[in-house]
């Protein structure tokens, strides 16, 4: 037992002279004439175990934090500057932002207008320009050999809501005016009625300028080809708010598959516009239990415009 404990004691003094000699040569080659006294206690060997290397902190790349905005506990020493650290010891924590949460995508595939505003002078002569160009369209053959005249739009150039339906029927052909058959009846009877606006004051628009024939849904070239009529329609009138009518128009300017039933109710936006969603009114015709519905979409689109909505009777 004893001269087990001698030899290891030996030993292990040996091995530690053996190093700092080299450690010595070491630091002479290097050209150190002298040692300076570390304030530090003397390193006391650890077992072979615990001397394992280790990466330094300092080196480990920082985590990506999650996406908090509040954190409870202060940022880690290695992301936090020296100089910041001691001019200000206790930063106030940053408050929490209310993110909107991201519209749906649209067919604009922007958030913004691309053309600065006109004057609101300016904007009636502007749709009448456009008017024109859409008048002699031949992009869709089939539309342009059928219709008897395009049909661009109705209503105010500097209307605060515009209102989006999908495609002229056969009375809006025969009369050039969007909205006028029936269905543009319960239209007018929504916005003069429900909203206490009068029609004059909105702008009324279709996905189409032409009618399909058989009154059938556009087709997605027809719809392609005549976006960009409606996309400058809405960048030159700068309406406040927008009201898509009925499936076609909803799918095609929110970019969705989604049923009316999942995307009226809520707000969406398009081109950066605040938008709702809602029946169209020949479907309200066919339907007149969805009326309670739109009634409601309205109520909704009437109060972000800040117009008086009528209190229930009884």
């Amino acid at each position: 037992m004893d001269e087990a404990t001698d030899f290891d004691y030996d030993a292990e003094r040996l091995l530690l002279i053996r190093e700092v000699r080299q450690r010595l040569e070491s630091l002479s080659r290097a050209g150190a004439a002298t040692i300076p006294k570390s304030p530090e206690r003397p390193r006391v060997p650890r077992p072979a175990a615990a001397t394992v290397a280790r990466p330094r902190p300092e080196v480990e790349p920082e985590p990506i934090p999650p996406p908090v905005v509040e954190r409870p506990e202060p940022p880690p020493p290695v992301a936090t500057p020296i100089a910041a650290a001691t001019s200000t010891p206790t930063p106030a924590k940053p408050k929490p932002r209310a993110v909107e949460p991201p519209a749906p995508a649209s067919l604009f595939g922007v958030v913004e207008f691309k053309t600065p505003a006109l004057a609101p002078e300016d904007r009636a002569a502007a749709l009448a320009v456009l008017a024109q160009e859409v008048a002699g369209c031949v992009k869709c053959a089939e539309l342009a050999a059928t219709r008897t005249q395009t049909v661009f739009a109705d209503g105010s150039p500097t209307a605060r809501l515009m209102f989006i339906g999908e495609a002229p029927g056969a009375e809006e052909d025969r009369r050039g005016v969007p909205f006028v058959g029936k269905a543009g009846q319960l239209l007018t009877d929504m916005i003069t009625k429900g909203m206490g606006l009068r029609r004059e004051d909105v702008y009324i628009a279709n996905i189409l300028k032409c009618r399909p024939p058989e009154n059938r849904d556009p087709a997605p070239h027809e719809a392609s080809n005549c976006f960009p009529y409606l996309e400058r329609q809405i960048e030159i009138v700068r309406p406040e708010y927008l009201c898509l009518l009925g499936r076609i128009s909803t799918s095609t300017l929110l970019n969705t598959a989604l049923s009316m039933s999942r995307l009226r109710g809520r707000w969406h936006r398009v081109f950066g516009v605040p938008t709702i969603a809602t029946y169209h009114p020949a479907y309200l015709l066919r339907n007149p239990a969805a009326k309670k519905d739109a009634w409601e979409d309205l109520q909704m689109l009437m109060r972000a415009m800040g117009l008086v909505v009528p209190k229930k009777k009884g």
